[in-house]
């Protein structure tokens, strides 16, 4: 039977192994790519697809203003294998240790414009009847859940216990809040590449991805 000691230098192990994969990985993947006029609606649909079967919930979906958002997907890696977000061995370990979410946007605009802001009476231009070349970008931001006050027991998790401050908060330890700590270009890159492989494949072809 393994005992506690066992697991613990087992996962020391695996923790190591993942600093030095996470260490050697890719650390650059192209997050953009160009949609050319005629296309946007297949690319906005596949850009949908995509982030659908990346099992993301969905939030904004506006195709006039060029604008994909997702809600806060939360995996903990190694303990989630069925979960696609990580890119690295490193990055499981961190999602495993870590209380980690991952939400993504996709904005598609004219090259240079991403932050235009329309005038006194204007409006942003539809994206939808807009006959210039679009880039779209994918951003995947990481955050973690912090839980204030939270005092982790080493040999039995279930004796953990937290802090009490009566100055904050009539909850011990507090509400629990997350706060972002970094972007996921890995993924990001990813994400880029499943769409373009979409938009490359003819229709009623199997999807190559």
């Amino acid at each position: 039977m393994v005992n506690l000691t066992q697991l613990t230098r087992a996962a020391l192990v695996l923790g190591g192994a993942a600093c030095l994969v996470g260490c050697s990985a890719p650390t650059h993947r192209e997050t953009v790519f160009v949609v050319l006029p005629g296309e946007y609606a297949a690319a906005f649909d596949a850009t949908r697809d995509v982030l659908t079967d990346a099992r993301f919930t969905l939030d904004r979906v506006d195709a006039g203003a060029g604008v994909i958002t997702t809600l806060p997907k939360p995996t903990t890696g190694l303990a989630t294998p069925w979960d696609r977000e990580q890119t690295t061995l490193g990055q499981e370990w961190e999602d495993f240790t870590n209380q980690q979410e991952r939400l993504v946007r996709v904005t598609f605009a004219p090259e240079g414009d991403d932050d235009e802001v329309p005038g006194p009476g204007e409006a942003l231009p539809d994206r939808r009847t807009d006959d210039r070349p679009l880039v779209a970008r994918v951003d995947v931001t990481v955050l973690r859940v912090r839980r204030p006050g939270w005092r982790p027991e080493t040999e039995a998790i279930s004796r953990s216990t937290r802090s009490f401050d009566p100055r904050e908060s009539e909850t011990p330890g507090g509400a629990a809040f997350t706060e972002p700590i970094g972007r996921d270009e890995l993924l990001a890159g990813r994400l880029s590449e499943q769409v373009r492989a979409r938009l490359s494949t003819p229709a009623g072809s199997p999807d190559t991805e």
